[in-house]
């Protein structure tokens, strides 16, 4: 029986055993919001490897977990999702890329919004981010993002930040047709908020000039004859009818017009 066992213990441990091999570099995350508040998530996990096995010993272990998010933080507890919750995505991606660069990418979508209007007047909506999208950052009572850590927000088209609290005494900004909002860790605030201005848009203003010249470029022969048919023929009733049309304009000027004495 103790040959038998000493047999099986060779057996087993005479195959190479490997682990994986790598370390963590920087962490990016990038949220871009667009105009209704919802947001599309892109985080990326730079990767470190020594040598090309290391490599496809990773890319088989993506293989392995796909994009099951909770196996992934049971590999290593780094590799989740920093903005809202695993129980409000909407859709999640999973894909480790080997172009130029190493890293694992996560892309998700969240149902909730994680913004919200709080004002609105006749030209600006303003809107202010939900606490519980950055729940995942709170440590004790803070919001702490890590060292190596970059967060872009990306606002949506036409829209400016409101660069007040205390998140703006760390934050960058970009202005520009969609203004960025952009935060590097290490650091720590007591809350982790922002507002920005959604402006609304301008009606055009119609002109009629504009719109008979549009009409007539792209209008054939037989609509081009039809329509200037009907214009000669209003023009014509309305020349037959101009003598009373005067007169009833002048007969209205004269009953809504107040005269004094002297002018009766």
């Amino acid at each position: 029986m103790r040959r038998a066992f000493i047999l099986l213990f060779i057996l087993l441990f005479s195959f190479p055993v490997y682990a994986l091999r790598y370390s963590l570099g920087d962490h990016y995350i990038t949220v871009e919001i667009d105009k209704e508040g919802n947001a599309k998530i892109t985080e990326r996990f730079y990767i470190a490897f020594k040598t090309q096995r290391d490599i496809e010993e990773f890319a088989q272990k993506k293989t392995e977990l796909g994009t099951d998010i909770d196996e992934w933080s049971r590999f290593n507890p780094a590799f989740t999702i920093h903005i809202g919750n695993k129980e409000k995505l909407k859709s999640l991606s999973i894909s480790f890329v080997t172009v130029r660069d190493y890293y694992l990418e996560i892309a998700y979508e969240l149902k909730n919004k994680i913004v919200r209007p709080i004002d609105e007047r006749s030209r600006m909506i303003i809107y202010e981010t939900n606490k519980w999208a950055f729940s995942p950052f709170i440590q004790g009572s803070d919001y702490v993002i890590p060292e190596n850590t970059f967060i872009t927000f990306v606002l949506p088209p036409e829209s400016t930040v409101i660069e007040e609290g205390e998140l703006f005494n760390y934050a960058t900004i970009e202005k520009g047709p969609r203004p960025r909002i952009r935060l590097r860790g290490f650091l720590a605030v007591g809350s982790f908020s922002f507002r920005y201005i959604s402006w609304k848009a301008i009606a055009p203003q119609f002109s009629i000039s504009l719109a008979i010249k549009q009409f007539v470029e792209g209008s054939d022969r037989t609509t081009l004859f039809i329509f200037l048919a009907v214009l000669a023929v209003i023009a014509f009733i309305i020349y037959l009818a101009r003598k009373r049309i005067a007169s009833k304009i002048t007969g209205f000027v004269i009953s809504n017009t107040e005269f004094t004495p002297i002018e009766q």
